[in-house]
């Protein structure tokens, strides 16, 4: 990744281009960029100085600084002292500060390469989640009905203007509201964001793999094939998912063209012989809901649903297109290097490590079954590894013990005035 000579360019397009390009990966992932300002010293010349920025995300935010000198990027929370408007304070996704050294990357690829890895390491690339430690624990119900009032009853409110959200959430069908009550139920938290990523494998998980016929054909397939075509059924959806909602009819030409393939040219036609109809008819069925649910609840509040799903479990929030899985897939790949335990027949296949990496975490598909089963367990075995630490797979934020003392004051204030969290999210359906 570092072979290329390094770029000689200006000034300009080392400090503010080259920033807008480093955070990219942070707007595709549904943070809105605040309106800038700059720490340049008058006496700097121009795009040299120290630049700065800020994005938010369903109530989270972010600092991002970029000092061009020393080619580092800083991540940070910038809510110190911010008022509190919002039922939740405003928090930051992060523990810690991020820090990125981008010095020993040559070229602006090269280091806008190494950022988004470091983006997607900390889960900024994927939903925001939640850990609520112990002493907090009898917060979290009340966490769940405000996160859902604050993000997704809120865009249903602004879409609807009619204050029926939760009857048109019944509408849907109770197999709907039971879904989308699992989203909220997982531990660490999800906040429903408006990740296009994440919506895309809620898309292919509901619409391909979960909700339609396609599991009544199981066996036709192994689990390797039907991995190579969840990671095809997602592949297909995500270029038409956007951070302004998602394209509906061109996910149904996507996921329904008949002579639909995996990544080494395998017909799904020819995979399920004459269940593929069936399941093509089943995909338009569960595509006819989410459109009829876009229509009815708003663009915006489907994305969020959608995020929420496609992050709800381990087999969906550790699929192939997470920040979570290329972190694991490439972790695993440096263990297995580093103690000699990779198959031999890997190293045959990849001498290069990094190639390897490169491939299982872009397009695992294309490897051969048991280099892909040998993958597939390894990146299982990373998050054993972190579990057994202690750590949330994937990665989350813990609540802040001042966030919860204050949350705590409000929700009894609230309940002094015989009002609680519940009635004002209308979560009961849900």
């Amino acid at each position: 990744m570092n072979s290329a000579p390094p770029d000689n360019l200006s000034p300009h397009a080392t400090g503010p281009r080259l920033l807008a390009r480093l955070a990219a990966p942070l707007r595709h992932a549904g943070w809105t960029e605040n309106e800038p300002w700059d720490e340049n010293d008058e006496d700097d010349e121009p795009g040299t100085g120290p630049l700065y920025r800020e994005y938010s995300r369903s109530n989270f935010h972010l600092s991002v600084s970029w000092d061009p000198a020393h080619a580092q990027l800083t991540v940070d929370d910038p809510t110190e002292h911010w008022d509190w408007y919002d039922s939740l304070p405003p928090l930051c996704p992060l523990d810690q500060p991020l820090t990125v050294d981008l010095s020993s990357h040559p070229t602006q690829a090269a280091k806008a390469e190494a950022t988004r890895r470091a983006f997607a390491e900390a889960g900024l690339l994927d939903a925001t989640r939640i850990h609520v430690p112990e002493q907090a624990r009898p917060l979290r119900h009340d966490l769940v009905l405000l996160l859902w009032a604050d993000t997704i009853h809120d865009a249903i409110d602004r879409h609807r203007r009619d204050g029926d959200g939760s009857e048109a959430i019944a509408a849907l069908g109770e197999e709907f509201s039971w879904r989308m009550g699992a989203g909220l139920r997982t531990h660490p938290l999800i906040v429903p964001d408006p990740v296009p990523s994440s919506a895309a494998r809620g898309i292919a998980e509901w619409c391909w793999r979960r909700e339609s016929d396609v599991e009544e054909w199981h066996f036709k397939i192994g689990d390797i094939t039907m991995a190579r075509a969840n990671i095809a059924a997602t592949r297909a959806v995500m270029p038409h998912v956007h951070t302004d909602g998602v394209d509906w009819p061109a996910v149904r030409l996507a996921l329904t063209a008949p002579a639909r393939r995996l990544a080494e040219g395998q017909a799904l036609a020819d995979i399920f012989e004459e269940g593929w109809t069936l399941i093509l008819a089943s995909i338009h069925r569960q595509i006819d809901l989410w459109q009829r649910a876009d229509e009815t609840l708003g663009p915006e509040a489907v994305l969020r649903m959608l995020t929420l799903h496609g992050s709800r479990t381990e087999s969906i929030g550790e699929w192939w297109g997470s920040g979570w899985y290329e972190t694991a897939t490439r972790r695993a790949i440096a263990r297995a290097a580093s103690s000699g335990s990779l198959p031999a027949a890997v190293t045959a296949a990849f001498p290069d490590t990094e190639h390897l990496a490169d491939t299982a975490a872009g397009h695992p598909d294309l490897l051969d079954d048991d280099t892909f089963a040998w993958i597939t367990e390894a990146v299982f075995k990373e998050g054993s590894l972190r579990r057994q630490a202690g750590l949330p797979v994937p990665p989350a934020t813990t609540l802040p013990d001042w966030a919860a003392h204050d949350l705590l004051d409000n929700l009894r204030a609230d309940l002094d005035h015989n009002e609680t969290p519940a009635d004002n999210a209308r979560l009961g359906r849900l």
